[in-house]
């Protein structure tokens, strides 16, 4: 077995500093070519084809541009499967030299802040290597780019960078849409402070029966937020775990909102017709003050019935319309 040497030569290898904008150019020496990551660079005779990575980070990218590695750290991190049989050279703060020197590796790509006490060691025998300033996101690019050159990959690694840029950039706008639903909210929620809590009920009706709605559906939650006063939450002793429970004209009677909003679920058209009809019809609606006062709102179901999703804020500034400013 090869014994690790743990003299410290003063020769050093195949790395430079550089302040190079290129990730590959050609050395001096026709042959050599010199790899550049950002201010760091290493000079090789040829293209490396025994490459180790040392880190989870570096074997994740190395994979995702169509690279391999000898060998990987024992990691808890996600890695790709087919990285998983590679043989072992322990936690990536306590690599085995002995094990990493039996590889042969033509080159070994590892992280200064975690690898950084081997460089003696991969020094002293004589084992080209790069120690990479990995230190943020901003490095990502720079890195893939690298890796790119050094397996000889820069097009698959061009790809993987789109696709990265591209969805970075879908993040970066979905949290401009979130901001703006945010400030949304919050200015329709201002808004409705400015008034006294409208004394409401919501109903939902189907083609069979109508029931109130709690809290826990779409509608009756927008309320909720806009602290308006939904009349069934005075009933101590319904439970509120459903979206809608049993709700009686009674009830409703006794309770006598100063507003109703009816969410529809079924044939929309047929059965406000119905309610309505039985509305008019019915001395038991009629003595409502939602009813006699035509407060009385059927509210569109893409707002109220479905989650409205980015149009939340639109639905509730609808309900605060309806509330306030009739």
């Amino acid at each position: 077995m090869k014994k690790v040497q743990v003299a410290i030569l003063a020769a050093a290898i195949c790395l430079t500093a550089a302040g190079c904008g290129n990730t590959l150019q050609k050395s001096a020496n026709p042959s050599a070519s010199i790899y550049n990551y950002k201010e760091q660079s290493i000079t090789m005779q040829s293209q490396p084809k025994r490459i180790v990575t040392l880190s989870a980070p570096l074997l994740n990218m190395a994979y995702a541009i169509g690279g391999t590695s000898l060998a990987r750290p024992t990691t808890s991190s996600p890695i790709p499967d087919s990285a998983k049989a590679l043989p072992e050279l322990g936690q990536v703060s306590h690599i085995n030299m002995e094990k990493l020197v039996e590889l042969n590796p033509d080159l070994v790509l590892g992280e200064k802040g975690q690898n950084g006490k081997l460089e003696s060691l991969l020094q002293s025998n004589k084992i080209p290597y790069l120690l990479i300033n990995y230190d943020g996101i901003n490095d990502n690019i720079p890195l893939m780019k690298f890796l790119g050159q050094v397996y000889g990959r820069p097009e698959q690694a061009d790809k993987i960078i789109k696709k990265y840029e591209a969805d970075i950039q879908k993040v970066e706008k979905a949290d401009k849409i979130i901001k703006k639903y945010e400030a949304d909210i919050q200015k329709v929620e201002k808004d409705a402070s400015q008034y006294v809590p409208a004394k409401i009920a919501i109903l939902r009706a189907t083609g069979k029966a109508v029931t109130a709605e709690t809290p826990k559906s779409i509608c009756a939650s927008m309320a909720e937020r806009l602290k308006m006063n939904n009349v069934l939450l005075s009933h101590k002793e319904i439970n509120l775990d459903t979206k809608t429970v049993p709700y009686s004209l009674e009830q409703l009677s006794a309770d006598d909102p100063e507003i109703i909003f009816v969410v529809t679920m079924g044939k929309a058209e047929e059965i406000n017709k119905k309610m309505d009809e039985q509305m008019r019809d019915n001395p038991a609606w009629a003595n409502i003050q939602a009813v006699k006062n035509n407060r009385v709102y059927f509210l569109p179901s893409d707002l109220f019935l479905m989650n409205p999703g980015v149009n939340t804020p639109k639905a509730m500034n609808q309900l605060l319309d309806l509330a306030y400013h009739q």
